[in-house]
């Protein structure tokens, strides 16, 4: 808002007309925050292929070719033999796949696992240089 004052407009002295900022700052300074709070969001994305299409009925496949990978409630899984920790699966995992490398990863999960963890499992796959990995589901019945 402009505030034109006798003190402040002389035009026999000279004097300018002062525009009161206050306003054009304040909402500069609350644009200004908002851009900082919202650019420094970073987030870390999972390559994800999703099949064509699910089959009516899944084929079962030999477990001797596979490795069946669960990802329990209270912990995990592979072949059976459970790990309370997912440093000890890391370290069974790597045991695994060093004696075994041609065997494929089945990987089954708890309806109340958390996604984060099963996000974190399938990365970890990733990084042992794991890229395919069967999912096991359970078809859905529509009513």
């Amino acid at each position: 808002m402009i505030n034109l004052s006798q003190v402040a407009y002389k035009p026999d002295e000279g004097g300018e007309v002062l525009p009161d900022l206050t306003t054009l700052l304040d909402i500069l300074f609350i644009l200004l925050v908002f851009f900082i709070l919202t650019a420094g969001a970073a987030y870390r994305t999972l390559d994800l292929t999703l099949p064509e299409g699910v089959a009516e009925e899944v084929a079962q496949s030999p477990t001797d070719k596979h490795y069946i990978l669960e990802i329990k409630f209270s912990g995990y899984a592979l072949d059976g033999e459970s790990f309370d920790e997912f440093g000890a699966l890391k370290t069974a995992i790597i045991k695994a796949t060093s004696k075994n490398s041609d065997k494929k990863f089945i990987v089954a999960g708890d309806k109340a696992v958390s996604l984060e963890r099963f996000l974190t499992l399938l990365t970890y796959l990733q990084s042992r240089g794991i890229e395919t990995a069967n999912i096991l589901m359970k078809k859905e019945f529509s009513k």
